[in-house]
């Protein structure tokens, strides 16, 4: 039987998320356990976890295409056996090398879900909904951080790196059949109700079961690239992946050996911090579905996040016990621009261009996550581990001066 309900669909996406996400990013969580085993400094381990995402970003324009071609649903349940095989073959990893061609190719194979889950919420979703949808839509990836951060680590200093490696194998797994269980299509978009106007958008609670499906009034007539907006986005995005990807990879060792806490402990730190990671991405998707603004709000967030993050790198010096706390909350708001980035790039482009939109964006956050690590490996050989958080915040101050705040980048503010 077909899942038809959109809110479900959403819930659905989301696991597949949760298992996406805990696989590539679960290798940064388990950096010290990963050092240890193949014998690599904090930099070279560092550069590992950044395969993955080097793996994906090989890959990703062209999971666009096929996301657009083949539909949500396929891709998706592919791309997750695809991953869980891959790490599968990390059983069969006896050096170094092979376990980079290994974490190479989960990226490669991994990269598709986090688009088409993200166009599945342009389909199914009105308007007025789509920022709480994305907002909840994309506290997946903090949720399966935080998954990762929690069990992880454990799972590694009890069984090994290889054997923890192996859990969100089996969590991709058992999302695959219930991807497979979603419609494909809206039920409004498959049925239209013939008094209705053609290219209407369904409003939320009216009483109708689905909202109609937003394709005809989203599909642009030229590509969504001779627009200068959807490049300013994709700018944010990337810019502000760098500080995102610094703290999710490097806070765990800092705490570690800056701070001289234990592997599971820093991970339990890790993933504290995505609760409320998670919570911030919905309230900022919802306040953007009444104010109609996307952006704005991602402003404020650069700006904070370079604050908070230069506060990072020097009062620790001065007052050990403020590692934690700004720890936490440089975690925690360098994770709420995602949502609204997504959306705006999701909406800009339309039904007819989110899956290669989507992709072009994960791509290119890609590139962030990529050479981050390797940027922050010769940040860390030249002036030290807690500099890194400095260079983060340099980025920050970029993207607040490359945000689109203008009116009409995102949806009109619905009312009544």
């Amino acid at each position: 039987m077909l899942v038809r309900n959109r809110w479900m669909i959403l819930s659905v996406s989301m696991v597949a998320q949760v298992a996406s996400v805990s696989a590539m990013f679960g290798v940064p969580v388990v950096l010290p356990q990963l050092r240890e085993a193949f014998g690599v400094t904090t930099a070279q381990a560092g550069m590992l976890a950044g395969l993955p995402s080097f793996g994906l970003l090989l890959t990703l324009l062209l999971w666009g295409v096929v996301i657009d071609r083949v539909g949500e649903r396929s891709t998706m349940a592919l791309s997750l056996l695809l991953t869980a095989g891959a790490l599968g073959l990390l059983w069969a990893v006896s050096e170094l090398w092979s376990a980079a061609a290994v974490l190479l190719l989960m990226g490669a194979v991994g990269g598709p879900v986090n688009a088409a889950s993200g166009r599945l919420v342009l389909t199914w979703f009105a308007q007025g909904e789509r920022g709480l949808a994305m907002g909840i839509r994309q506290s997946a990836l903090p949720l399966g951080v935080g998954v990762a951060a929690l069990v992880l680590p454990r799972a590694a200093d009890a069984w090994g790196f290889v054997a923890a490696m192996t859990l969100p194998a089996g969590l991709a797994l058992v999302a695959v059949p219930l991807v497979l269980a979603m419609a494909t299509v809206p039920p409004a978009a498959a049925a239209p109700d013939p008094g209705e106007e053609p290219g209407a958008v369904g409003e939320p609670g009216t009483g109708s079961p689905e909202p109609a499906a937003s394709a005809p009034e989203t599909v642009p007539q030229e590509s969504p690239y001779r627009r200068w907006a959807i490049w300013r986005v994709h700018g944010v995005s990337m810019l502000l992946g760098v500080p995102q990807v610094t703290l999710m990879v490097y806070a765990v060792i800092y705490l570690v050996q800056e701070q001289g806490w234990s592997a599971p402990a820093a991970g339990a730190v890790v993933a504290a911090a995505q609760i409320p990671g998670a919570a911030g991405r919905l309230l900022l998707g919802a306040w953007s579905d009444r104010t109609g603004n996307r952006m704005g709000p991602v402003r404020w967030l650069a700006a904070a996040s370079g604050v908070c993050l230069v506060m990072l790198t020097l009062l620790p010096n001065a007052w050990g016990w403020t590692a934690v706390p700004l720890v936490l909350v440089c975690l925690v708001l360098t994770m709420w621009h995602n949502g609204l980035t997504f959306l705006s790039v999701a909406e800009i482009a339309g039904t007819a261009w989110a899956g290669r939109a989507l992709a072009v964006q994960n791509w290119l956050q890609a590139i962030s996550t990529t050479v981050t690590p390797v940027l922050m490996a010769a940040v860390i050989t030249l002036a030290g581990l807690p500099a890194v958080f400095a260079v983060g915040a340099v980025f920050s101050v970029l993207a607040v001066a490359v945000v689109p705040v203008r009116p009409g980048l995102g949806p009109t503010p619905t009312t009544g």
